[in-house]
Order: C-alpha cells, then sequence, then structure tokens
C-alpha cells in the first residue's frame, strides 16, 4: 500500500482520461497524428509529490521493536549495482510500497543513472492489466522508476511468471530505467534460480505505526493548534491521543490516519475529541452499543436497518428490522404497549430520530464501524445479513432507492476486511434490472483497482462476461464503462469481447458497445482499442468471437456529434494512415461478408451517409474506404441496397441520393484507374444494338460511401429515389431490378 495510501487501499488517484494528463507521454491532439499501431504497454499513474514528500522527510527508519529497518538499503544497494529489476516480497503491511519509493528517490540512485537521462527518476506506479506476467507489456520508457504491485495475484507457474519479469531487464538497463516488483511473501520463487535469488528483497518487519502517524501529522500537515495531541499530557494539561498509539499499527494505517486527523480543525474546542474518535474509527461507541444490546436482538436489529435505511422513516426501519428477525406476524398488543418507544430505542444505538427520520450522518464513519463489528464479531451473521440486504433492495424493496450507497458501504467492508464475500450479493443484484446492474458493476468496478482484491474480482467479471446469463453479462459490460476500462483497458477488453459475442443482441450487448465507444473516444486508449477490434473482425463464423468483431467495428464506426467520437478520428486518420484506411476496408468487408449483418451493415451505411451531409466525419475519407469496399462487395446485399435502391414507395434519405450522386461525379473525374490512390473507379459502357447509335458511357458508382446515420433497429429499409441512370447502371452491374429484400447477395460458386 502507498505511503500516503487512501484507508480504503486503492490507488490515490484515477485519471480523467484528458489529454492534458499525458505530461510524459506523445499527445494526440488532432486525429490524423493519432498512432493506432502502436503497440500499447501497461498503464500507469504517476507517483504523487504526497507520496515521495512521505518516503523523503517522513520517513521512518526502525521497526516495531526498534531495530533498523534494512528493506529499502538493501533494495537501493541492488539498483546501485546496475540490476534494473529488483523485487521485494513480503506479507502485507511491511512497507513494501514505501521501501520501493525510498530507494527509488535516493539521491545517489538519481546521479548513477546513465547517459541522456541523468536525473531524477520519474516514478511511475504500473497497473497489472493482464491475465499472465508478460514482458513485453512492460513499459520501457526512459528515466523511469517504475513500481509493479503483484501481491494479489495468484500464478500457476511461478517460475514462468518470474522469467517474464526478469526478461525485460536489458530493455530497462538500456532506457536507464528501474521496475521494482513488489510480491506476496511466498509468491517468488527466490530459490528456483540464482538470479531470481540475487535481485529478491524479503520485507520481514514493518516500520513502528505509532512512529509513522507522528512523522506525518507533525512533518507532512504541520499545525500549532495540535502540537502535543500526540505525546502523554503534563499535568494541569488537557488529554492527549497519546494512549491509542501502538507500535504495531500498520504504516498504512497509520499514514491515513494522519491525514484524517490533518483536516480537523485544531481551533475547534471539541478539536481532541473529534481527534480520539478519528483515531478509534468509533471502535469505542460501537463496542458500547452493542454492549448495551447484548441479549436485545430486537435493538441490534433496529441499528443495522437504520444504518442500512439510513434517512427513511421509522416505520420503515421496523418493518426491515421484523424482516431480518423474520417476525412476520403480528406482535401482541400488551408487548407494544409495555415496550419502549420507537424512538429512544433508535437513539440508543445512537441513530438521531429528526421527525419520522431516522439517520447516522452525525455520525460520518459510524455506519461502516459498525458493518465491521458485525462482520467480525458476530461472524454467523454474515450470510443472514447479506440476504436481508438482497431482500431490502430488491427492484421494489425498501432500501432500492438506497442501493448504490448500500453497494458502497458494501465494497468498504470487502477491502476493510480483505474479505470477497460481502460482493457476492452482486450476483443477486445482476438479477434485479438496470438499477441493480449498475450498483453491481460500481461495487465490482471498484475493487477490482484493489491492490490485494483486485486480481480475483478482475476474474470474476471476465468470467461473468464469458456466462450465458444476460444479468451478469451486462454486469461486467457495464463495470468497464468507467474509470475501471481506463486503468486496466486489456482486461476491460477482454471482457467486452465475450459479451459482444453473444448470440443475441441482448441488453448485455448493448452495454458493451456503449463501454467500448466510451473507451474509444478517449485518444489514450484508441490505438489499443483499435487494435482488439481489427483482430477480432478478421474472425470468420467458424470461429469463436467472430459476432464480436463484427459488432465492434459498427459499434465504433457507428458517428456521432462528438468531435472526439471513433468514427470521426478513424476516418480522418486514415486519409493520412494507409494501414487505418486498410482496417477500415478489411473490417468493412468482415461485416458485408456475414448475412447476419445485413442489416446493421445497411443502417450504417445510411448513417454514413448522413454523417457527411451533416460535415460530422470527412467526406474524403468516407469515399476513399468504401470505394475500396465496394470493389469486393458490390453484388452484396446491404451494399447493393445502398446504391441501388430499394423497390416500393418509401423515400430514401436525402443524404443517402446525395451521397450517391457525388459517387457518381468522383468516378467521373477519375476515370483513369490509379492504382496509387484508394479511389479506384472504373467506366463500363452498355452493350448496343448493331444499328443503334452509340450510347454514352455509364458510370458504375465510384466506389466509395459517405457517413450515413443507423436507422432505428425495426423500422423499414430505406427505398432509393429514381435516378436517371439508374436503370442502365443495373443492366451494366447485372443487378436487373432489386427485390423486396434489397439486391441478391452472389450465388456460391
Amino acid at each position: 500500500m502507498h505511503p500516503t495510501a487512501q484507508i480504503d487501499g486503492l490507488l490515490p488517484a484515477g485519471p480523467q482520461l484528458r489529454a492534458s494528463d499525458n505530461q510524459y507521454s506523445t499527445v494526440y491532439q488532432a486525429a490524423g497524428d493519432i498512432n493506432l499501431h502502436q503497440h500499447p504497454t501497461l498503464s500507469t499513474l504517476a507517483v504523487t509529490e504526497a507520496e515521495i514528500s512521505a518516503v523523503r522527510r517522513a520517513w521512518v527508519k526502525v521497526d516495531q521493536r526498534g531495530h533498523r529497518l534494512t528493506t529499502a538499503p538493501r533494495v537501493l544497494e541492488l539498483l546501485r549495482q546496475d540490476e534494473p529489476i529488483v523485487v521485494i516480497s513480503g506479507r502485507r503491511g511491511t512497507g513494501k510500497t514505501a521501501a520501493a519509493l525510498r530507494a527509488l528517490t535516493d539521491p545517489s540512485l538519481e546521479r548513477s543513472t546513465p547517459g541522456p537521462t541523468a536525473g531524477p527518476l520519474f516514478l511511475e506506479h504500473v497497473l497489472p492489466d493482464w491475465d499472465a506476467p508478460d514482458k513485453d507489456l512492460l513499459p520501457h520508457e526512459p528515466g523511469r522508476g517504475y513500481l509493479l504491485d503483484v501481491s494479489g495475484e495468484h500464478w500457476p507457474d511461478p517460475a514462468a511468471a518470474a522469467k517474464q519479469i526478469l526478461g525485460h531487464a536489458n530493455v530497462l538497463r538500456q532506457k536507464g530505467s528501474r521496475l521494482i516488483v513488489l510480491t506476496g511473501e511466498a509468491a517468488w520463487p527466490a530459490g528456483r534460480d540464482p538470479q531470481m535469488g540475487r535481485v529478491a528483497v524479503a520485507a520481514t518487519a514493518a516500520p513502528r505505526g505509532d512512529l509513522v502517524l507522528e512523522r506525518h501529522l507533525n512533518v507532512l500537515y504541520p499545525d500549532p493548534a495540535k502540537h502535543g495531541w500526540l505525546h502523554a499530557a503534563a499535568p494541569g494539561e488537557r488529554g492527549s491521543l497519546a494512549d491509542l498509539l501502538r507500535p504495531d499499527m500498520p504504516p498504512a494505517d497509520a499514514a491515513g490516519l494522519a491525514v484524517a486527523l490533518s483536516r480537523i480543525d485544531g481551533t475547534d474546542p471539541d478539536a481532541l475529541g473529534t481527534a480520539r474518535a478519528t483515531m478509534l474509527g468509533w471502535h469505542d461507541l460501537v463496542r458500547t452499543t452493542f454492549t448495551n444490546t447484548e441479549g436485545k436482538a430486537d435493538d441490534r436489529a433496529l441499528l443495522l436497518a437504520a444504518i442500512i435505511l439510513d434517512g427513511h422513516s421509522q416505520g420503515d426501519v421496523l418493518k426491515a428490522a421484523r424482516r431480518l428477525l423474520r417476525q412476520e406476524e403480528a406482535r401482541n398488543i400488551s408487548d407494544i404497549l409495555t415496550a419502549p418507544g420507537l424512538a429512544t430505542r433508535l437513539e440508543n444505538v445512537q441513530a438521531k430520530v429528526d421527525g419520522q427520520h431516522v439517520s447516522f450522518r452525525h455520525l460520518p464513519g459510524y455506519s461502516a464501524a459498525v458493518l465491521r463489528y458485525a462482520w467480525r464479531q458476530l461472524s454467523d451473521v454474515q450470510q443472514p445479513l447479506l440476504d436481508w440486504i438482497q431482500q431490502l433492495t430488491a427492484p421494489r424493496g425498501l432500501a432500492a432507492p438506497r442501493i448504490d450507497a448500500i453497494a458502497q458501504l458494501l465494497v468498504d467492508l470487502a477491502v476493510t476486511e480483505n474479505d470477497l464475500k460481502p460482493l457476492d450479493i452482486a450476483q443477486a443484484w445482476a438479477n434485479s434490472g438496470t438499477q441493480g446492474h449498475q450498483a453491481a458493476a460500481s461495487m465490482l468496478a471498484t475493487a477490482a483497482q484493489h491492490p490485494n482484491l483486485g486480481a480475483d474480482v478482475r476474474a470474476r467479471l471476465r468470467s461473468w462476461a464469458a456466462s450465458g446469463a444476460e444479468g451478469t453479462a451486462t454486469v461486467s459490460a457495464v463495470a468497464c464503462q468507467g474509470e475501471f476500462a481506463a486503468l486496466y483497458p486489456r482486461q476491460a477488453l477482454t471482457c467486452l469481447r465475450w459479451v459482444l459475442d453473444r448470440p443475441q443482441c441482448d441488453s448485455a450487448v448493448t452495454a458493451a458497445e456503449q463501454a467500448l465507444r466510451a473507451m474509444a473516444s478517449h485518444v489514450r486508449l484508441l490505438p489499443q482499442v483499435w487494435e482488439a477490434v481489427t483482430a477480432w473482425a478478421t474472425t470468420t463464423a467458424d470461429d469463436k468471437g467472430y459476432r464480436a468483431g463484427r459488432r465492434a467495428f459498427i459499434a465504433l464506426l457507428t458517428p456521432h456529434a462528438e468531435p472526439a467520437s471513433p468514427a470521426h478520428l478513424l476516418l480522418a486518420n486514415a486519409l493520412t494512415d494507409p494501414a487505418t484506411a486498410d482496417d477500415l476496408v478489411t473490417g468493412w468487408c468482415a461485416v458485408l461478408a456475414e448475412p447476419a449483418f445485413d442489416e446493421p451493415a445497411e443502417a450504417l451505411l445510411t448513417d454514413w451517409a448522413q454523417a457527411v451531409a451533416d460535415a460530422v466525419v470527412d467526406s474524403d475519407a468516407v469515399i476513399r474506404v468504401l470505394d475500396r469496399v465496394i470493389d469486393e462487395h458490390l453484388m452484396t446485399g446491404p451494399m447493393a441496397a445502398f446504391l441501388m435502391g430499394r423497390s416500393g414507395p418509401a423515400t430514401t434519405p436525402p443524404a443517402v441520393v446525395e451521397l450517391r450522386k457525388r459517387l457518381m461525379l468522383s468516378y467521373r473525374h477519375t476515370h483513369t484507374p490509379d492504382t496509387t490512390t484508394l479511389t479506384q473507379t472504373q467506366t463500363v459502357q452498355t452493350p448496343q444494338p448493331p444499328d443503334s447509335p452509340g450510347t454514352p458511357p455509364v458510370a458504375v458508382v465510384s466506389r466509395a460511401a459517405l457517413p450515413v446515420p443507423i436507422s432505428p433497429a425495426g423500422s423499414p429499409p430505406p427505398t432509393a429515389e429514381p435516378d436517371p441512370g439508374e436503370p442502365a447502371v443495373r443492366a451494366v452491374i447485372g443487378l436487373g431490378t432489386p427485390s423486396a429484400n434489397g439486391a441478391r447477395r452472389e450465388e456460391g460458386p
């Protein structure tokens, strides 16, 4: 965990996906400048100044027994010996991240950095966005100090995984960069190979927690009003927090408490009391509450119900409490009349009753502390508690309006307890509609970023994506629509491919298409998304995943008004990058080759035409790409129907008519074939009777199509307006009159 980590253990700050954030990488502001064929490596997050300040200015050198810590010095010594990769193994809470940062920021190391990259290393956290270690995915920018935390990963073959990581050493050495890998206590196979053992450092002791708290508070967040808070009070002075300090406090918790204490207004008369409650995490109050309610199941049920239904009425809280106790039958009237008042009972468990509403907002953090206490001390209640919450959060349940807040409580509980069980409720939420999908996805996406739980949660998301159940597949897709996809794009793309390959286009597929478009709308992720989609699109109907490639291609190439929409960026890039143009042609051909995608393909052609008319996409790019597609698929149903129209009374959209005219004009201006350009045209003369005067040549549609808007599913197909040259064109290319289903597909041999 990071030395200035949040108490929840997550990374200090996630990316906001702004181009301006890419301080140390190429920024692509113009679509034509995007390198869509670069080889993306694992995502990284810059180490914050607060993290660096913590290990340089507030370093604690001794462990809980007062012995000098050796982890950071041993790591530094290996780095000085020109070892580009060092591994720190150890149990959770031994200060591995802090030791790595301390070594990487040592002044002697920056002076030893060779060549043009001399100077301080720029430090970055590497996110393990892989299924297994792969040296080709590890970043290798010059002058970097990388930290890769794989403590939560479980490698089937540790030796093979270690070889992959160590195989990156020469590349890092050439770039003047370093990588420190953080693993679990027994994960690194140090005894299997001399090289693996030589670069390994075991973190066996943790820094003294009380000193971490004291140094952080007094050095990083100095405040005269808080002077003496952490020292024993002298006679006649008010009390301090010294009695709460323990050498065995986990260093990450101590750092988090320092941040929390720094936010308290030291001039407030009750500042010390607030500080005490903060350090205790409401432990004393919670313990007192449970002690006072011992043997009173009704009151403890009221406490838990008030937490889950925070802000609801007293009546709702009472109903929920009775449901937890399974008290369905009506109570005896004499019991009701002789029992303490409901408001009094709620206040006895620290709830605030304001009119009819019950709340714990006056005690921030108390609700989470109660759940932690119940989870630890009353372990037999865990499953009944989750079953009860599931009932209350059903679509019409009492707690349905609070499902998002409850999801946050449960993910906090899972992270704090390092326990996946609170997340099991996501399975039930996956089958409870849109609101349940959002809550489950938010909970799992948050937990998937945690250094300890993350690997298991990411595996769950992948499993759900491949499952046949629509609900769990939808949750997996929705989880890939936000920050998780930005931090772990490979994991997100793996999930989205499984979902997009579902047999039916259901809500899960729709959510996956939205997630894919959201990822591709950011220039930092677009190359990686495009690489994946073009690979998927090359599969055939006999291959697993062939639907995913075609659906993904259509989703990305559907035009939208935003300047950074994937369709706009890809088509603009195709004008300057022949490889992108080739990819677009290949994708179109893959879609048109599958009859199952006739309707969405024709809709996409229409959408492109409309987008050209609205100047949403570059018309030259559209014409050049479709020119080549028509060469391969002129006789294919969707393309032929788009170019020739359909019989019937429906009106062809003006944008489609205009595009046809522009294609004809393009032909007339470029009738000489030119193999050096993307646009290929051709002049064909109609057959002439022996005695007739010559018939002028007719231009076959110039193999190019412009942006066209997608029609809603189920809408009637567009119909072409009469075109003076159309009958001759049809005769020349041998189509005849198109049927009501559009132009015929090519027959087999």
